[in-house]
């Protein structure tokens, strides 16, 4: 659950109260109509009773009912109800509507002056019985009678099918309707929380530099949080930038003293340049340790572009065919534009220095990677000292001709910047340098 997002969270809330709401309201619905029906059927039952108690009358001590009753469902046979009358739990009378009356029922007569409803009275058939016993003056006295009433449950069971049908299939549609609607605020609900997320991700990626756009209050202190922690690092980096620039410039001086000493020995030369180049070396990847993905991303295209205009005037006695093969506009280096322009600047030299006739250079941007390519067509490095170029500590201007002491600046920055260095064989016949970032 933790990792499930808040789209899929809020839906699946809304789906499981959809699906216990419209079961529990059907079955409430449904059972509420039932209970109506059959209070209404016990209405209908109870008149029909008082109906046929009106008509009974006795004459010389006997029983007697008109020979058409008011009710004309009693008087056509297999109507669907049925009556009927005894004394003494004796049958004395039934209705025309059971002329073909093949069941045999045991009617048991409720106590005088009281009625009985029961709604399932099962024969070969289901049916509402409504009894009454009601007491009569006869020669002998009061007789206690009982009245009963059969209705046939076909079209009461017809009704509320019907309804259950309707009733689900209406449910149903605003089910539907409610989880389209659902959805669609759901998606209105986090719109805003997309475009946080979005510009975020344009942030990270160096294509903003703040979170500008407006958002419901819920997320403003949010948007103020990031931006507040965008500044903090800009401002961060500026400082230690500043404090690495004034470190180089304090050692500059004293090492441009001494290695300007005329009394400096000849042997102590060369350490006191290879401290300096030290210095600046640690000092650059100092700085790119600094960098952050928040950082405005650089555009490649430009700066290839004019790193491709000095070549051929470096390199115009050579009369080299440089081609930009595919260098989109929208991609972006993800740190310094100093550090770019060296890392770019060496490997393309080196190309240069090493082509007969044509450098071809590359870059694409995919979902995670930045990748940058270069390839001539020279003699190449051989495959049994690539891995040595590539190992730390080994500097590449000790094998190749042509391989200056640039290349191993670019090892130290792409290293800095978590990036990747590959040779391999170009398809034009020399060496190519495949230089990967990681994008964030």
């Amino acid at each position: 659950m933790r990792n499930l997002s808040l789209r899929f969270r809020s839906f699946a809330a809304a789906i499981l109260t959809l699906v216990i709401f419209i079961p529990l309201t059907a079955i409430t619905l449904e059972k509420a109509f039932n209970n109506s029906l059959s209070q209404s059927m016990l209405q209908q039952l109870r008149v029909q009773s008082l109906t046929l108690i009106s008509e009974f009358e006795f004459e010389d001590n006997h029983p007697v009912m008109p020979e058409l009753l008011f009710n004309d469902q009693l008087n056509v046979p297999d109507s669907g109800l049925y009556a009927f009358v005894l004394m003494a739990n004796k049958l004395v009378w039934k209705s025309q509507s059971t002329l073909n009356w093949r069941q045999n029922a045991e009617f048991i007569p409720p106590p005088i002056g009281t009625e009985q409803f029961i709604e399932e009275f099962n024969l070969t058939k289901s049916y509402f019985l409504f009894s009454y016993t009601a007491e009569f003056e006869a020669e002998k006295g009061y007789q206690p009678v009982s009245f009963f009433i059969l209705q046939d449950k076909s079209i009461f069971n017809t009704e509320k099918d019907k309804f259950a049908h309707t009733l689900w299939y209406w449910l149903g549609l605003i089910a539907l309707l409610l989880l389209v609607l659902l959805l669609a605020s759901l998606n209105a609900a986090l719109l805003p929380i997309n475009r946080l997320n979005q510009q975020i991700k344009q942030a990270e990626s160096g294509q903003l530099r703040r979170i500008d756009q407006q958002y419901p209050p819920e997320l403003d202190k949010l948007k103020n949080s990031i931006n507040h922690l965008l500044n903090s690092e800009e401002q961060q980096r500026a400082r230690y930038k500043n404090s690495l620039s004034d470190l180089a410039h304090s050692l500059k001086t004293p090492l441009a003293v001494l290695a300007g000493n005329t009394e400096l020995p000849e042997d102590a030369k060369e350490p006191v340049q290879q401290i300096n180049l030290l210095i600046q070396r640690q000092l650059k990847r100092a700085v790119i340790g600094g960098h952050s993905g928040w950082e405005q991303a650089v555009e490649i295209k430009p700066i290839v572009l004019k790193l491709v205009n000095a070549m051929h005037k470096v390199y115009i006695d050579k009369g080299l065919e440089l081609n930009i093969d595919e260098v989109d506009a929208n991609v972006g280096f993800q740190g310094d534009t100093t550090d770019l322009m060296e890392i770019l600047g060496n490997v393309l030299d080196n190309a240069c220095k090493a082509a007969r006739k044509k450098v071809v250079i590359k870059c694409t941007m995919t979902k995670h990677w930045l990748q940058i390519s270069v390839e001539e067509d020279g003699p190449g490095i051989p495959a049994d000292k690539r891995l040595l170029l590539l190992e730390r500590g080994i500097r590449l201007d000790s094998y190749t001709e042509g391989q200056g002491i640039g290349m191993a600046v670019v090892a130290d920055l792409v290293s800095a910047y978590q990036g990747q260095l590959n040779i391999e064989s170009s398809t034009l016949g020399g060496a190519l340098i495949l230089l990967k970032f990681q994008l964030k």
